[in-house]
């Protein structure tokens, strides 16, 4: 698993909000992970994670976040599911680029209305799967193919005996 300052490192961003590495640390990010971006107009960040929840996924955390590659180096994307305390309001991590820089900066989690130029990454992988509660079509679908996976695994057992 990297640290941190190494996935800041592999994105080669041009500024990098120092409170950051202070009041974040990296998780472990499975190898199955799928990612979405969600736009909502003016939702608070409560609203945005429930209804990423409600489609069957989770907001990115911030090593999600770092480890997403398919940045456009321009759009905001928030990830609401890493938040910490820096200079007592919570504080969520984001991706902010223009057409000459690329930042990780933090803004307020507690905004009553994200902009709806900003967009909110989300994460799926087999682990979010098991703890969803949706019963979203996509959901249903990888539910499926995970009985499939586990079927197939029980013929093969059963086909060494």
């Amino acid at each position: 698993m990297k640290i941190l300052s190494q996935l800041i490192k592999d994105k080669k961003f041009d500024w990098v909000n120092t409170d950051i590495e202070k009041n974040f640390t990296a998780t472990e990010v499975a190898k199955d992970t799928k990612y979405k971006l969600f736009s909502f107009e003016e939702n608070s960040s409560e609203d945005a994670i429930a209804e990423m929840k409600k489609d069957g996924w989770e907001p990115a955390n911030i090593s999600q976040l770092l480890s997403w590659s398919d940045w456009n180096d321009t759009d905001w994307v928030v990830a609401l599911g890493s938040v910490a305390e820096v200079d007592g309001y919570r504080s969520v991590p984001f991706l902010f680029g223009t057409d000459s820089e690329r930042e990780l900066d933090l803004r307020w989690f507690g905004n009553d209305c994200w902009s709806s130029y900003c967009r909110f990454l989300a994460a799926r992988n087999s682990q979010t799967l098991e703890t969803s509660e949706s019963g979203t079509l996509d959901t249903l679908t990888l539910r499926i193919e995970k009985l499939e996976k586990w079927q197939q695994k029980i013929i093969n057992a059963l086909d060494k005996e």
